[in-house]
């Protein structure tokens, strides 16, 4: 089992705000920010090859706030920073996901745990 943690929240992919200029994307400093610090401490907590096998994923996301927050949206952009890091070969490769939400009021942050999906 793998167990990684990210000090803050991600930022939901639908808030992302993408032009192209130029043939570029743009992506606002917001969701850079995140998503720079994440690949960080990820690539600080995991090294070696990408996990090219089946999956099951338990996240837990610390809240600050009761602030309304679509999980969904959020796993999709921990699911590419877990691939850009090197962590999943590819993020089809999770067959099983189970996410908890909590509120701690002033803290945040998400703990991911990656085992070897077993198939019934």
């Amino acid at each position: 089992m793998v167990v990684l943690k990210l000090s803050q929240v991600p930022v939901p992919k639908t808030n992302r705000y993408i032009r192209r200029k130029g043939g570029k994307v743009f992506k606002p400093p917001r969701v850079k920010n995140w998503e720079v610090r994440a690949l960080w401490e990820l690539r600080q907590q995991y090294v070696g090859e990408p996990i090219a096998f089946k999956v099951s994923v338990d996240i837990i996301l610390t809240l600050p706030n009761h602030r309304k927050r679509d999980i969904d949206n959020m796993l999709k952009s921990l699911w590419d920073v877990l691939e850009k890091a090197g962590v999943l070969e590819n993020d089809n490769l999770i067959y099983e996901i189970r996410t908890v939400k909590k509120v701690v009021k002033g803290q945040q942050g998400v703990e991911i745990k990656i085992r070897r999906f077993e198939e019934n």
